[in-house]
């Protein structure tokens, strides 16, 4: 009875089983503690109507100095024709049945309790209504209730209900269906938090996300097609979610239109919960063909290009030079023609004083140049 106060243990009851069908109750129910005074355990045997709540009190018996009384389940408390049985534990570790006979209204023992193994009905072994201090639990044919709200619950369809707001289970002839409800019987979504890691195979799913994501960035920086030579190789890197991978790989050009590339990417050493090597390992390979013919210009190597490019220089140069000289010459030929021009004009001068009629007064006037 110590184990039973400590409990705090005020009651349990026990589907009726084939003989259920009652107008005013539906439900066995019992409590076990301390008569008031005494140190002699008392057992009290119920009725319940589970649908009011409402218990009558069938019997009462005293069963003696510090017994204990089982509470409920497989290979305890049970009900059979009409009797409830109620396992009891003397302080000295016998065990024993106190039956109730209700429709004797009679009690009576027996300290046989081989015959639960050999096979009770589902009814025989149900559970119904137990107390722990101001905690009601019910245990009925669909599941386990607290304080009148749902813990486990099994459906006619086979749909199994975990909590309030449901976690539900279905299994069929091919898979075992998971999913989540709220309060109001919608679609919820399942979150796993509080730093629980959701494992699949021994692997961490977001972790095996993230590296995915990690792989495929380190390997999209490898080269896959080589552009001035027959081979081109690379290592990259990549990350995603805070996990990093590794990559390395080459391209080669086999011929002129066929090329070939591969490549492997690796994840960071020490990941717990990461799987195996193949969990941690990608890997690539492509061939490329070059079809039909190439509607691209002529395309001119690097080595080629560095060529015309000096060629280009040399010429810009050159011609800069002779820009340079043409101005040079530009400017000797506005100084010929400044000259020429002073010579035409003394010229004319001349000219017309040869022609002119002056007088020889006239003509020693005139002063030359």
């Amino acid at each position: 009875m110590k184990k039973l106060l400590s409990m705090t243990l005020i009651g349990s009851t026990f589907l009726l089983g084939s003989n259920s069908a009652r107008a005013d109750w539906d439900t066995w129910g019992f409590t076990g503690d301390y008569i008031p005074g005494t140190s002699d355990v008392g057992l009290d045997i119920y009725t319940i109507d589970s649908s009011t709540g409402t218990k009558t009190l069938r019997s009462q018996k005293n069963i003696g100095y510090k017994a204990n009384v089982s509470s409920f389940g497989d290979g305890y408390s049970y009900v059979e024709d009409n009797k409830i049985y109620v396992e009891t534990t003397t302080d000295s570790g016998n065990k024993l049945f106190n039956i109730y006979d209700l429709d004797n209204d009679s009690w009576s023992t027996s300290s046989d309790t081989s015959h639960w193994s050999d096979g009770l009905t589902d009814s025989q072994k149900r559970v119904g209504v137990f107390n722990y201090g101001d905690t009601t639990m019910e245990i009925t044919s669909e599941g386990i209730t607290k304080d009148g709200e749902n813990i486990i619950k099994t459906s006619s369809n086979g749909i199994t209900s975990i909590g309030k707001n449901s976690l539900k289970l279905q299994e069929t002839a091919t898979e075992t269906k998971l999913w989540a409800t709220d309060s109001n019987g919608r679609i919820a979504p399942i979150n796993i938090t509080n730093g629980t890691k959701l494992l699949i195979e021994g692997r961490d799913v977001e972790q095996s996300i993230n590296n995915v994501g990690a792989l495929s960035a380190a390997l999209t920086g490898l080269p896959a097609v080589p552009s001035d030579t027959t081979l081109t190789c690379g290592f990259g890197t990549g990350t995603h979610g805070g996990d990093f991978a590794f990559s390395g790989g080459c391209a080669s050009k086999v011929s002129e239109k066929f090329s070939i590339n591969y490549a492997a990417s690796i994840t960071m050493p020490g990941q717990e919960y990461a799987g195996d090597f193949e969990d941690k390992f990608s890997a690539r390979a492509g061939f490329i063909w070059q079809l039909g013919k190439s509607a691209k210009p002529t395309q001119i190597s690097v080595s080629k290009t560095k060529v015309l490019k000096k060629e280009i220089s040399e010429l810009r140069e050159n011609n800069n030079q002779i820009i340079s000289q043409n101005k040079n010459l530009q400017l000797e030929n506005q100084s010929i023609i400044s000259q020429n021009k002073a010579l035409l004009e003394r010229l004319e001068r001349l000219e017309k004083v040869a022609l002119s009629n002056s007088n020889s007064k006239d003509l020693a006037t005139i002063k030359l140049p």
